[in-house]
């Protein structure tokens, strides 16, 4: 198959230097949210496709792993034409989320059921099986490739990554790096919140376009008003986001949210101070609610007092929370991903091309362009 009709969320060279002209960066460093990239992998032409090309060859299909190289490839020729250095880094999860399903069995829930357009189990067991191995094939292979690094955690939700290793600056290896995250998941406009040159870029359908800071609560809201970045979790804890399975608080949606939250803000003694008692397990309302005037707000602090709907809401959804469970938590999980995903940035050994080549010639994957242009260095 085409690797384009696969992996299919490429910029165009005019994005990114619209990006690059917004300072003078030394290293660009591409965030990739793997699976929320790759939704065209799971259209109806590409799984029969997949499945097909498998079933008539002695090799496994491997042309997902051959659309990421691809991908990677057209971003290096552009850091190359441009004259900077690049990096990526690309994210993705394998199994439920323990540390989410502790918090609600419910997070996610639909997207554990998928009958894939209706094939047989025994087909979608196969599919299943070729997407397994070719992530698996991604993590093992650009591992050993420079200036690539393929965090995969087993159990836990990775779209937290990109924020993480930002704000403990755990890319910034140079003086002045941009950091471009590529996801179409609001979830992901967290980082922007965090210090230094951040944007995401979002694909969908036929549009493209760059989110920057200053413009979250204005994207996810709709709303020409100017709120702060870092108020985006604490909305979405009152709202929800059914796409996951977070449930909000019924009768509050955008437009109320819009008009309360600076007072609930101010209620909770700011952003930080709310993330910290959410941590610490400690009320994040301390009010009287009888003396409460507004009723949206009157039902937002009943909800939480009575079921712990904000605390529980926030700890799926703030990045900074999971970090800090991430970083200070004591349970077995935490402690390997933690460790897992300092490794990989800091112990990388990088395999001369050539075994790597013969090493993929021997399961059916000839690539010889892509692999000699990521390794290229100036």
């Amino acid at each position: 198959m085409n690797p384009e009709s696969i992996f299919s969320y490429y910029p165009t060279y005019s994005i990114l230097d619209e990006i690059l002209s917004t300072g003078k960066y030394d290293q660009i460093n591409i965030f990739i949210d793997l699976k929320n990239n790759l939704q065209t992998l799971y259209m109806e032409h590409s799984i029969k496709g997949i499945i097909e090309e498998s079933m008539k060859s002695r090799f496994i299909d491997t042309s997902i792993f051959s659309s990421i190289l691809s991908f990677l490839q057209f971003h290096k020729l552009y850091s190359i034409k441009r004259d900077i250095n690049i990096k990526f880094y690309i994210f993705f999860e394998t199994g439920t989320s323990i540390y989410h399903t502790n918090i609600s069995k419910k997070y996610k829930i639909n997207r554990r059921i998928d009958d894939l357009y209706g094939l047989d189990k025994n087909k979608r067991d196969y599919f299943h099986e070729i997407v397994q191995k070719n992530l698996q094939l991604t993590e093992s292979v650009l591992n050993k490739t420079p200036d690539v690094f393929v965090i995969r955690l087993s159990h836990l939700e990775a779209d937290f990554v990109p924020y993480y290793l930002i704000k403990n600056k755990l890319v910034n290896e140079c003086l002045n790096p941009v950091n471009i995250i590529y996801s179409n998941d609001h979830d992901l406009y967290q980082c922007l919140e965090l210090d230094g040159n951040n944007f995401i870029f979002s694909k969908s359908y036929k549009t493209k376009k760059i989110i920057r800071k200053g413009e979250v609560l204005k994207t996810y809201l709709k709303t020409d008003k100017n709120l702060p970045d870092k108020y985006l979790t604490f909305c979405m804890s009152i709202i929800g986001d059914m796409g996951d399975n977070v449930y909000g608080i019924k009768g509050i949606g955008p437009k109320r949210v819009c008009d309360i939250i600076e007072e609930m803000v101010k209620m909770v003694g700011g952003i930080e101070n709310l993330r910290s008692n959410v941590i610490n397990e400690s009320n994040i309302f301390n009010q009287d609610v009888n003396l409460i005037k507004n009723k949206n707000i009157k039902t937002i602090v009943d909800e939480e007092r009575n079921n712990k709907i904000i605390s529980n809401n926030l700890k799926l959804v703030d990045f900074n929370i999971i970090s800090e469970f991430l970083d200070n938590g004591l349970n077995t999980e935490m402690l390997e991903r933690r460790k897992y995903i300092r490794n990989i940035l800091n112990d990388k050994k990088i395999s001369p091309i050539q075994p790597l080549k013969t090493a993929l010639n021997k399961l059916g994957i000839y690539l010889q362009e892509e692999l000699e242009v990521i390794y290229f260095r100036r």
